[in-house]
């Protein structure tokens, strides 16, 4: 195996640290020391107890560059391999937060902005006051330039039933799995973009009638026709309590007309934090396809290259 860079070398203590969503305090104050040892201007934006955005400045630019710090879970050990750096947060998004420290040493006038809890319910963007001009949101997009995104909803389905012998089931409505399914039924026979069932759980025993059952959703609208229905439809689903977390909807970036930036209008499957940004566009190194994968990873090429990327698009905007 390859001696390790020194942008490698950062990955893996970022990686180290274990910052899924909630717990991302300590991978915060790593990633303050090194902006401050660099010389910026760095203020902590609380969000809840013992978890804070943060918002460091250098120079007068009016450019950001912006990185969620939590990860899902599970954590997961690093594994370094002659091209691939395996780990939790690889691409998602401890890659690119490496990559933007280390551009940070080639710009005197940059913004950086981490966050919060993107990976749940975007409690760190949400907290946003007074943050303008353009954005660079770092996501693995494989160093394509992307302006638009799907939104996303989410939501907690229950059912309840009448707990009892299974012998006793008579119509199968009392079975609060039954409800359930038949209400997932419905909904995935609507066709909607990215409908997943995240959870399940209900019942306690194969011979004893489930007294109750839910289920997480998630749904990724492409327009907001599309949206609108989904939330109709969650509002008249019978027989199911429905709590609605997240209800975001797509977005388009207000530089997707630019003429000097070339890259896809199409809109990406996943959601971001591009949409709290009127002018943004989503970069950075890795494929959507290893981001939550129980085998993650990062190719060293890739990350090696990151920096002088972000530098060239920072300039750019």
């Amino acid at each position: 195996m390859k001696t390790l860079t020194p942008i490698e070398k950062m990955l893996a203590e970022l990686m180290r640290i274990d910052s899924v969503t909630g717990n991302e305090a300590t991978v915060a104050r790593f990633i303050e020391s090194q902006l401050v040892g660099s010389g910026f201007r760095v203020k902590r934006q609380v969000v809840a107890k013992g978890r804070f955005n943060l918002i460091a400045r250098r120079g007068k630019s009016d450019v950001w560059m912006v990185a969620h710090m939590d990860t899902v879970p599970p954590f997961l050990p690093i594994k370094i391999t002659a091209d691939k750096i395996f780990g939790r947060g690889a691409v998602d998004n401890k890659g690119n937060i490496a990559g933007a420290l280390f551009a940070a040493r080639s710009l005197n006038d940059i913004n950086f902005l981490f966050t919060v809890g993107e990976e749940v319910d975007m409690a760190g963007a949400k907290k946003l006051v007074a943050i303008s001009g353009k954005a660079i949101v770092l996501e693995p997009t494989e160093f394509r330039l992307r302006f638009a995104q799907c939104g996303v909803v989410s939501a907690r389905i229950a059912a309840v039933g009448e707990q009892k012998h299974s012998s006793l089931l008579v119509r199968g409505r009392e079975n609060a799995l039954h409800v359930l399914i038949n209400a997932l039924d419905a909904l995935m026979k609507k066709g909607w973009h990215c409908f997943n069932v995240g959870t399940i759980r209900g019942g306690i025993a194969e011979n004893v009638v489930a007294g109750f059952a839910e289920t997480t959703i998630s749904v990724r609208p492409r327009n907001r026709t599309e949206l609108s229905d989904i939330l109709k439809t969650m509002r008249t689903l019978k027989g199911v309590k429905v709590e609605i977390g997240n209800k975001l909807p797509p977005f388009v970036s207000g530089l997707a007309s630019d003429k000097i930036l070339k890259g896809s209008r199409e809109p990406v499957s996943f959601f971001s934090e591009l949409s709290f940004f009127q002018n943004g566009v989503l970069f950075g190194a890795g494929s959507i396809a290893q981001a939550h994968a129980p085998g993650e990873y990062i190719l060293r090429k890739d990350l090696a290259r990151l920096p002088g990327e972000l530098v060239k698009l920072a300039e750019k905007l």
